[in-house]
């Protein structure tokens, strides 16, 4: 088989097995685009912004969190008594949406500033509890994170609806970053292709490693270290 070949077939297999997760994300990510060249990035924002609620304030206030670095991190850590090689591969392509992020935001877009520094305090309204950033607002890493990390839990997963459940959770991430006035529509859009663009074919890779350590797990014999500290 040729490596083209071998390509296109392995990439397709991730895709196919996880469509419930990325078929409604093309449709997501087509449809906001969309709405966002007609409407206008700032439009969007500001309609979001004029809907709220109490409940909604915490509610967002709350998922946003697990879209922070953190979380990602976390997971990278437990994945090491599940695989060596699970843990590797979301640690590259954390690594990778870290750089690129950050390169994005510094570089490439260090003139576009947040909602908040863009509109005006006056103008827009505050989740109470929160004071957003007011620089570098494109790409969301936010959105970058939760869209990696969830779409990777979903190469773990086998449950259809788990796989879904799991997409709906970085879109309502993805959409609390609007929400809490951290960021705008087009923002987020970047920030969860990029994720996707760069989990694919990481995770592709990652799997195609061959080395003697790389599929161990890290273990934890408790019966061993209590012996220890009663001899």
């Amino acid at each position: 088989m040729r490596p083209s070949t071998l390509i296109n077939s392995g990439i397709f297999q991730i895709i196919k097995g996880n469509r419930y997760f990325l078929l409604p994300f093309i449709v997501l990510l087509l449809v906001s685009t969309v709405l966002v060249t007609i409407q206008g990035n700032s439009a969007i924002f500001l309609f979001v912004n004029r809907h709220y609620s109490v409940f909604a304030d915490f509610w967002f206030l709350s998922f946003t969190k697990l879209g922070d670095g953190t979380v990602a991190f976390l997971l990278i850590f437990i994945l090491m008594w599940v695989s060596i090689r699970e843990a590797f591969t979301l640690l590259v392509i954390t690594l990778l949406i870290t750089i690129l992020i950050a390169l994005l935001k510094r570089f490439f877009f260090a003139d576009y500033d947040r909602p908040l520094l863009y509109f005006g305090e006056q103008f827009i309204r505050m989740v109470p509890g929160y004071n957003p950033p007011k620089l570098h607002t494109f790409p969301s890493g936010h959105s970058a994170t939760a869209f990696s990390v969830y779409l990777y839990l979903t190469f773990l997963v086998k449950q259809r609806g788990i796989k879904f459940g799991l997409f709906l959770v970085a879109c309502t991430i993805g959409y609390s970053r609007v929400y809490i006035s951290a960021h705008f529509p087009a923002d987020v859009i970047a920030g969860s292709l990029s994720a996707v663009l760069i989990t694919l074919p990481s995770y592709f890779y990652c799997k195609r490693i061959k080395a003697s350590w790389i599929d161990r797990r890290i273990t934890f014999n408790v019966n061993k270290v209590f012996t220890r500290q009663t001899a």
